[in-house]
């Protein structure tokens, strides 16, 4: 039975005990007994705690109960997931990465930028270039491709986890007070909150705002009390966290998407028995499918609920529209090309068969 706990005080965690036997091979040609060892194996309960920053209820969290379901269910109780959510182990994707490299818990999902911040994996940027995706198909495409699969194998060296393929959380949308915002012209002068990433930065300043980092605890407060004029985020959370409240008009250009990647410690996986590690395995591709099956959904709900029930100004442009921006946003590419390595973005251009913009 899914084994769910979200207790905001907890301090600390049940860690993984794995038992280790020595064979005892004789001469003369004797063989080693190791019945011993599988009846260990087979008796030996794995406790895997996934923590994430979601609010209770979310695509990402119906996710990952879902994850912590079937990892039982298949495991026939070998496996005991426990998934503490709502910020209740940590209140920031740095955080989170933390704890999952420290084995405090084994599974967290974190956008790209946190990944590239545990290792150095400039390719990761990639994901951050306005406009080279368009369709979170496209994102996929690349993101389940061997090529990204190879840039992931820096992290099983440097920060000792193990990823697996990840999901689209929704276009990053600019939230503001004033509008509406047509074109890019209307948002010179804004101050307009990101994410602390050079790249997402830089695609508001291309804009002509003044992109300002807001820790996302106090993004709430910032923007209630004018410290900022805006935010990019993703769409979802204008509905989930609120910031619905405190803006007036949601712009949804679709330069960038955010999304996240379920990164899971190497030692805690490595240490599982040939037959769990398979099924556990099964269990991670199911788990993203039906993540990307829920965000999707969610994400087309949330954009009419913001619309017809919380009563704000939502634009979503067609492809004439969204032209100037594309234009808005060259100097990005300009400036950030090589950024993910010399040679990673013609790399990335030929295998999705696209031109630079």
């Amino acid at each position: 039975m899914k084994n769910k706990r979200k207790i905001a005080f907890l301090l600390s965690f049940v860690l993984v005990l794995t038992l280790a036997f020595t064979g005892c091979g004789g001469s003369g040609g004797d063989v080693e007994d190791t019945s011993d060892q599988d009846q260990a194996d087979a008796g030996q309960v794995y406790e895997f705690s996934i923590a994430h920053i979601q609010n209770d209820g979310d695509a990402g969290d119906e996710a990952l109960d879902y994850l912590a379901e079937i990892l039982e269910e298949r495991s026939e109780g070998r496996i005991d997931a426990t998934v503490y959510g709502n910020k209740s182990l940590a209140s920031s994707d740095t955080e989170l990465g933390e704890l999952v490299r420290q084995n405090s818990v084994q599974c967290v999902p974190v956008p790209t930028h946190t990944i590239s911040a545990m290792a150095n994996i400039p390719q990761y940027k990639v994901f951050e270039f306005p406009y080279l995706f368009n369709s979170w198909d496209d994102i996929y495409t690349l993101l389940d491709s061997d090529m990204a699969n190879e840039w992931a194998k820096v992290l099983e060296e440097e920060a000792g986890v193990y990823i697996y393929d990840g999901f689209v959380k929704g276009w990053l949308s600019i939230g503001t007070k004033k509008g509406p915002m047509n074109t890019p012209e209307d948002f010179k002068g804004l101050k307009i909150r990101t994410m602390s990433t050079d790249m997402q930065m830089a695609l508001i300043n291309s804009l002509g705002a003044g992109a300002t980092v807001v820790s996302y605890g106090e993004l709430y407060t910032a923007a209630q009390q004018g410290t900022v004029d805006g935010m990019l985020t993703a769409t979802s959370l204008y509905k989930t966290d609120r910031f619905c409240e405190v803006i007036d008009y949601l712009s949804i250009i679709r330069a960038t998407a955010h999304f996240h990647i379920p990164v899971v410690n190497k030692q805690w996986v490595d240490s599982l028995p040939d037959d769990l590690r398979a099924i556990f395995d099964e269990c991670m591709v199911d788990y993203v499918s039906k993540a990307r099956e829920l965000e999707e959904a969610a994400d087309a709900a949330v954009i009419k609920s913001l619309e017809t029930d919380e009563g704000l100004n939502v634009r979503v442009y067609t492809d004439e529209e969204i032209k100037p921006f594309i234009e808005a946003t060259k100097t990005v590419w300009d400036e950030n090309y090589d950024v993910p390595g010399e040679g990673v973005m013609d790399a990335v251009l030929e295998y999705l068969g696209k031109e630079r913009p």
